[in-house]
């Protein structure tokens, strides 16, 4: 579908981009909140590939999802959702990156079986989920996770959105998050 391939979010950026070491996660009781700076992070993608935030689409917004792993139904069921409303996203100029402790080649088949239109990124030191104060300590076969959240980052790479959820199901609906989009639509440019 062309409308998917033009703007599909960081696809053509995000590949170009270059690998950078990652800035330090931000300690702050809660992690980071609306009216902070996003976190700057750089992370690999399913083929491997390092992706920044700073390669979002410019003038757009870009929602992070903070996903517990590949094996958890509610995660699938969450992605799928998105998936299948993605082109209502990038019609409101919001693009998705989801966010998880999935090894490379969990998140490539994750991606091989589903044919996300978004990337599947991993955070394995937990540095972009600590710091929006969402890591789930031993939350999988003992292993540190991160709790379900949704972290919408403005075109001036403020928060401006933040859902940290409590449970596996405990996630805004897409729904909920195009309604938002609508109420705060980002300004045309001026020619």
């Amino acid at each position: 579908m062309k409308t998917l391939r033009a703007p599909v979010f960081l696809l053509l950026a995000f590949a170009l981009g270059l690998s950078a070491c990652q800035p330090p996660a931000p300690s702050k009781p809660g992690g980071l909140e609306v009216g902070d700076d996003a976190f700057l992070w750089s992370l690999p993608d399913s083929s491997g590939r390092t992706l920044k935030l700073t390669d979002a689409q410019p003038g757009w917004y870009l929602i992070q999802i903070l996903y517990r792993g590949q094996w958890c139904s509610a995660c699938m069921n969450q992605l799928l959702n998105l998936k299948r409303d993605y082109p209502q996203f990038l019609a409101l100029k919001a693009t998705i990156a989801c966010i998880s402790v999935d090894s490379q080649q969990a998140s490539a088949d994750f991606t091989a079986s589903w044919k996300f239109p978004f990337p599947l990124l991993r955070d394995s030191n937990l540095d972009v989920i600590a710091a929006y104060g969402a890591v789930q300590p031993q939350g999988h076969e003992g292993k540190d996770i991160s709790k379900p959240a949704v972290i919408i980052v403005a075109p001036n790479r403020k928060i401006v959105y933040k859902f940290v959820g409590h449970s596996p199901v405990d996630i805004p609906s897409d729904g909920d998050l195009l309604d938002w989009l609508r109420l705060h639509p980002i300004p045309p440019k001026a020619p």
